[in-house]
């Protein structure tokens, strides 16, 4: 609940210190779905992810007509399913179970935004830092221990590129809609102790924005 409470500080934060701006300036709300995906040791390409979801606030200052630095502060929330496979003694499968894991970040890219003129698309890319508020796990699930795997770290950091296009609905409002991909580049911990290598994050986002006008 304090948390929850801390990014709608935040959110109104930024817009009260927004308000009053000067044209170079631009502030919105976005939202959008996510698809998380995580590489490095062996098996981290078979851990299974669901869909999941973000919403934040954008800000945009504008350096030249169609150049700008983007920044974002989102929450965002990850989903994994972790299944379970029963056998007998006579190793002979008898069933599997399902069980959900979710992952809770703040995530802030800062983004170097460049617009094709008057075709309305952009392309951006720059660093994200994400920080990991809360790690869940169904409390079913059995034989969970942190002395089975290395260390889940609260930092996560790597590249953000993203193409999508402004939708103009009046002279102050736009719509934007953007696919974006976060390349993670530091291991985040979570590998099994019997194992070598690390685990890195790699999400390709798919973010719908409004831009206020203010």
């Amino acid at each position: 609940m304090y948390k929850r409470k801390l990014f709608l500080i935040v959110i109104g934060f930024l817009f009260s210190v927004t308000i009053g701006a000067q044209n170079k300036f631009k502030i919105g709300v976005n939202a959008g779905l996510n698809y998380p995906d995580h590489r490095g040791y062996e098996y981290a390409k078979n851990r299974k992810f669901k869909i999941g979801y973000l919403l934040g606030v954008s800000f945009d200052y504008y350096l030249k007509e169609d150049l700008s630095i983007k920044a974002n502060i989102n929450y965002e929330r990850k989903n994994r399913e972790r299944e379970l496979t029963y056998f007998n003694y006579d190793a002979e499968e008898v069933g599997d179970e399902s069980f959900s894991e979710i992952y809770e970040y703040i995530n802030v890219p800062l983004l170097l935004k460049y617009e094709f003129g008057k075709s309305k698309f952009f392309i951006n890319g720059g660093p994200f830092f994400n920080y990991l508020l809360n790690n869940k796990l169904d409390s079913n699930y059995p034989n969970d221990s942190n002395d089975e795997i290395t260390e889940q770290k609260k930092i996560d950091l790597g590249l953000s590129f993203g193409v999508g296009t402004n939708i103009a609905l009046n002279e102050s409002n736009d719509l934007v809609v953007e696919i974006r991909d976060d390349f993670g580049v530091i291991d985040i911990g979570g590998v099994p102790n019997h194992l070598d290598g690390t685990v890195k994050t790699n999400t390709i986002k798919l973010i719908i924005g409004w831009n206020l006008g203010i």
